[in-house]
């Protein structure tokens, strides 16, 4: 299992905040060493100045309910199909300045191109910037925003 991090934290907040990547199995050629090898699960983490807000945002867009995490500063939303969406406060020692990386959550869902713009036009009031206008793509429609924090989010909707 391996973990990323944007900054140094205690070990409990390292497992409440961690990115689980990758895991890697190598055959041995002794049984003895084999170990059951736990279960990998995903999670995109997302920094926010205000977990709770954006928790909610995207729990709206996705229709479902945003859920505390680990302490005050951390919540979560199950991303239908896709896992966890963990968004926490960043430590005052180790702030992290808000702004589009080159990381963006991409939510996705079947539809069209009216679809799109009713799914782009719900994160608008919700607080959403639009970047671009909509296109249409070999493998759907898309729209690229900025979520209420200037995270960089894609809405895609295709026919499958």
């Amino acid at each position: 299992m391996v973990c990323i991090l944007p900054y140094s934290v205690s070990a409990q907040a390292f497992s409440a905040h961690c990115l689980v990547l990758a895991s890697l199995v190598c055959p041995v050629s002794d049984p003895a060493l084999l170990h059951p090898i736990e279960p990998v699960s995903a999670a995109l983490v997302l920094a926010a100045d205000d977990p709770e807000a954006l928790a909610a945002f995207y729990a709206a867009l996705v229709d479902a309910s945003p859920s505390p995490g680990f302490s005050t500063a951390h919540w979560r939303v199950l991303l239908p199909g896709m896992g966890w969406l963990e968004l926490y406060r960043p430590s005052r020692q180790r702030p992290l300045a808000p702004g589009r990386g080159r990381l963006a959550v991409c939510l996705k869902r079947q539809g069209d191109d009216r679809a799109l713009e009713l799914w782009m036009q719900q994160a608008l009031a919700l607080g959403a910037q639009r970047l671009e206008e909509p296109r249409q793509e070999s493998f759907g429609c898309e729209v690229w925003l900025l979520d209420p924090e200037g995270n960089g989010l894609l809405l895609l909707v295709s026919a499958a």
